[in-house]
């Protein structure tokens, strides 16, 4: 179950199809963010599967390879 804090997610990734990943800073699952440009879901806020908020931070950096972990703590 995920805490109710919303995270900030600091790095995004591109599947294959061109379209953007992020990690989920709750349950570190691979969550498809529908969108093609990281300007487009900078500041957005999403839920995952977990039940758990996060949001794209307006400073995101786009990584090749494997994302990181995600867990920010808050504070």
């Amino acid at each position: 179950m995920a805490d109710e804090y919303i995270y900030d997610v600091h790095h995004v990734a591109r599947e294959n199809d061109g379209t953007l990943i992020c990690r989920c800073p709750h349950c570190q699952d691979i969550i498809g963010l529908d969108s093609y440009d990281a300007e487009d879901v900078m500041g957005e806020q999403y839920q995952c599967r977990c039940g758990g908020w996060f949001q794209i931070d307006h400073i995101v950096h786009r990584v090749k390879g494997e994302l990181p972990a995600n867990k920010g703590i808050p504070g």
